[in-house]
């Protein structure tokens, strides 16, 4: 059976994104931040999504224990990887992006356009309705990435590596909020599997 586990750094909606993934037919399991790739490749992990949290990454001097062990190994890991909320601005200030205050900060639910329906975003139309809860967001997008999708507020709701495998999500595709949340895991998954 595919395993994709899911990386805690104190978000309140982890544990949606490990039932979500178990829903589709994936075994799953949180870990913590302090994970190492030779950890997921002893347990044979196929893939990897690192879920959200609260915390602000505007600087990555000083980080919280748990997003320090989460830039490394968002640096270190070589499965396919799809970063939620504060692990998506994570991972764009570790490839070299930027972050900051959003000019209008989101909460509740978000009407996302799709620029691109590049891999994740398959199928999900030209648009769809989005949980949000960010203060911070990504304002540059590290080089190698491709914008995927924006809303009125935020120009990077989600992006993708060049290389096909490494993803980013300002929104929550885990709560039933989000409409086409099942279909973005399912886009996710099919990288997994290639």
């Amino acid at each position: 059976m595919t395993f994709v586990p899911v990386v805690y750094v104190k978000g309140q909606y982890n544990h949606l994104i490990t039932r979500s993934l178990q829903d589709l037919g994936i075994e799953s399991k949180l870990l913590p931040s302090s994970t190492t790739p030779e950890e997921l490749e002893r347990l044979k992990a196929d893939g990897l999504v690192m879920g959200g949290g609260p915390q602000s990454v505007r600087q990555l001097e000083n980080l919280p224990r748990e997003l320090a062990d989460a830039v490394q190994l968002i640096r270190g890991v070589t499965l396919p990887m799809l970063c939620i909320c504060v692990t998506h601005q994570l991972l764009a200030k570790a490839f070299g992006g930027e972050t900051d205050i959003a000019k209008k900060p989101e909460y509740g639910p978000v009407e996302i356009s799709v620029d691109s329906e590049d891999t994740i975003l398959t199928g999900v139309g030209p648009s769809f309705t989005a949980w949000e809860s960010h203060t911070d967001e990504v304002v540059k997008s590290p080089p190698g990435f491709h914008l995927l999708a924006h809303s009125d507020n935020c120009t990077a709701q989600a992006m993708r590596h060049e290389n096909g495998r490494i993803f980013g999500v300002q929104f929550h595709p885990e709560v039933s909020h989000t409409s086409k949340g099942s279909e973005i895991f399912r886009n996710f998954l099919q990288t997994v599997r290639q």
